[in-house]
């Protein structure tokens, strides 16, 4: 594994563009796997943060049968029903 996959905490909070304080409780909640070295050396792998922000991601859903004010004004028809 080359030295770039391992990030610090600051590194990888500025990946995630969080806080490090952030990122160290999602640390103890035990939301982020981390290799520990002796000491409380603490590093996170690349991968671990892209898998986290990707089980976090939400799809958009279309808005089908709906007729909002917003939608009437995208295709262009009056304001009213």
């Amino acid at each position: 594994m080359a030295r770039e996959d391992l990030l610090n905490v600051v590194e990888a909070a500025a990946y995630l563009g969080i806080r490090p304080w952030t990122l160290r409780h999602w640390i103890s909640d035990r939301k982020i796997d981390v290799v520990k070295y002796g000491n409380g050396i603490v590093r996170i792998r690349r991968s671990v943060l892209d898998r986290y922000v990707a089980s976090c991601t939400i799809k958009a859903r279309a808005r089908h049968g709906r007729n909002t004010k917003e939608s009437r004004l995208l295709e262009g028809s009056s304001l009213e029903p």
